[in-house]
């Protein structure tokens, strides 16, 4: 484990089908988000927990026995096969299938389906066809593309075919979404995962622990389900860690924390003529390396320009506090994380460490050489010291991401100008994976102050191959080549990223010629359009998206008067 070739190794057996992040903020402070002028879209009259009469009295909504009705209830396959006519995969566990240490619990427990169980868990707490169990089920209409309404819909009539739960669906623009579950406002909703590094921990750890699931709204905390992830993500033994993750599949379907439905496949198109859209299993979209070949007619009409499109938001871009996939990239082309990726592919390689870690015999310190001469944008010098900040800034700070390096970190310090020692709280062969990940991105304290997260920075000198310069809230940002980068020079000098409300309208965008690329989240009904259309490469995305539904385990129920 001490040496370049094992690491590599690793990366390759174990990061071959990972994604980057994803994920979504913590609990503990709600975002700032711009205001908008969309108000939430109420499909039905929103639900009351009040309960009827001879329902037993509780202080959370969800118990372990409504939480299994629902997951016995619902039947992935027909999902699958009414809204993606059998493009996508039901998802019987976080973890996906061939994974390394992958079960299938939810098939396990529940079947395809189990209709008759559903209808006796819900009895079982004092429902019944007269007095049914009634919650509000919550999701974004375009942000996981132009299907998500539909499958919501799909979900709501498989529960109400138990004649003893009653669904009113709530639908609402992704920036006050994440506002209200990061707040716990809403007791049941849908979220995409990508995870943050290569290891099964990271498919299970966000949601069922007691420091990472508030980050996902679950709010979910058992000792016994802590124990195991903990002592599964520190194993030595793959068959010590094949037993746990066995036994943390079982306790998981038990407990329901949250409710895995299908894998999605993720899709980029670009124009002809754009060179170098090359994104790996990590999830990573290098722009550094993007070009224009000599007969390409770019969007801009200037070849030192490239204009990309998405229809993710940006929800913050401090890198202590960021916690979603759109975030993530602007931050890794504008910043260094220790270890980064080849481009394309899942080899870890050196970022703004000089060279890949070295361990402590007990595996609890990993220590990292920061390369010499590393500035960021302005001129600032970087050093040990400046991850050091970085560490007690996301550590006091208590940001949305705050909670997936505590799982893991106990405490970091410089060793010299030039050396950074990072003590763990076990020993986790991923970490260097997990170095890899954005809030390992230092921060420049001329745009993040030390005491204040800055969701909204006017401008970011980093560390990375570009600088933003603009920003405007949903509309474009621009990035221009940082002067002082240490690796080579951007190919195109100048990134635009523009925004669009939904997948149709950024498909016509490309197709019209007005973007070069089109990218997340582009959806499975505009890629295989656009895949027919001349003069345009459509490439789908190898790598494990999830969707899946989150329980707010503490919504608080209200009891009959």
């Amino acid at each position: 484990m001490k040496s370049k070739t094992l690491y590599m190794i690793i990366a390759v057996l174990v990061l071959f089908s990972m994604v980057m992040t994803a994920c979504t903020p913590k609990a503990t402070e709600a975002p700032v988000v711009e205001e908008t002028t969309e108000a939430p879209v109420v499909e039905e009259t929103a639900a009351e927990t009040e309960a009827p009469a001879g329902v037993p009295d509780r202080e959370f909504l969800w118990t372990p026995a409504l939480r299994q009705a629902v997951a016995a209830a619902i039947d992935r396959e027909v999902i699958v096969d009414r809204v993606f006519e059998g493009r996508n995969i039901p998802a019987y566990h976080m973890v996906p299938s061939g994974y390394p240490f992958a079960t299938e619990p939810f098939l396990d427990k529940y079947g395809t389906r189990d209709l008759e169980m559903a209808i006796e868990l819900v009895k079982s707490e004092g429902y019944t066809e007269d007095n049914p169990f009634t919650f509000d089920l919550f999701y974004p209409p375009e942000h996981y593309g132009t299907t998500t309404a539909d499958v919501m819909q799909v979900i709501k009539e498989q529960l109400e075919e138990t004649g003893v739960m009653k669904v009113n669906l709530q639908s609402m623009n992704w920036a006050e979404y994440v506002d209200a579950f990061v707040a716990g406002e809403i007791p049941f909703f849908i979220l995409g995962w990508f995870p943050d590094f290569a290891d099964p921990d990271n498919w299970l750890s966000p949601f069922a622990s007691c420091i990472g699931s508030p980050d996902n709204g679950v709010f979910y905390c058992n000792e016994e389900m802590d124990s195991l992830l903990l002592a599964a993500a520190s194993a030595p033994d793959p068959a010590e860690r094949e037993a746990l993750y066995q036994q943390i599949g079982e306790l998981y379907a038990e407990e329901v924390p949250t409710l895995p439905l299908f894998w999605e496949p993720e899709f980029v198109t670009y124009r002809d003529g754009v060179e170098g859209v090359t994104i790996g299993a990590p999830f990573e979209f290098n722009y550094n390396v993007l070009s224009f070949a000599e007969d390409a007619t770019p969007a801009s009409g200037s070849r030192d320009t490239i204009i990309i499109g998405t229809t993710d938001e940006v929800n913050s871009l401090d890198p202590q506090d960021a916690y979603s996939t759109h975030d993530w990239e602007v931050l890794k082309n504008t910043g260094m994380a220790l270890l980064s990726y080849t481009p394309g592919t899942s080899e870890l390689v050196p970022g703004a460490a000089a060279e890949l870690p070295t361990v402590s015999e007990d595996g609890l310190t990993y220590t990292y050489k920061i390369k010499e001469g590393l500035t960021f944008a302005d001129g600032t010098p970087v050093t040990a010291q400046t991850f050091v900040d970085s560490w007690n800034r996301l550590n006091t700070l208590e940001g949305q991401v705050s909670g997936l390096i505590q799982l893991y970190v106990d405490s970091v310090e410089a060793v010299d100008d030039l050396t950074v020692a990072y003590h763990l709280k076990a020993s986790f062969g991923f970490f260097p994976a997990l170095s890899a990940a954005a809030p390992f991105i230092v921060a420049n304290p001329a745009n993040f102050a030390a005491d204040a997260i800055n969701q909204f920075p006017d401008k970011i000198d980093g560390i990375g191959a570009y600088r933003m310069v603009s920003h405007e809230v949903g509309q474009q940002m621009v990035l221009e080549a940082n002067p002082n980068y240490i690796g080579e020079a951007p190919a195109i000098k100048n990134v635009i990223i523009r925004y669009f409300a939904d997948p149709t309208t950024m498909a016509n965008a490309i197709e019209k010629g007005e973007i070069d690329v089109a990218w997340r989240t582009l959806g499975p009904v505009e890629a295989v359009r656009l895949s027919s259309v001349e003069g345009m490469t459509t490439v789908t995305v190898e790598a494990p998206a999830l969707r899946y539904m989150v329980f707010n385990h503490q919504y608080p129920y209200k009891p009959a008067e």
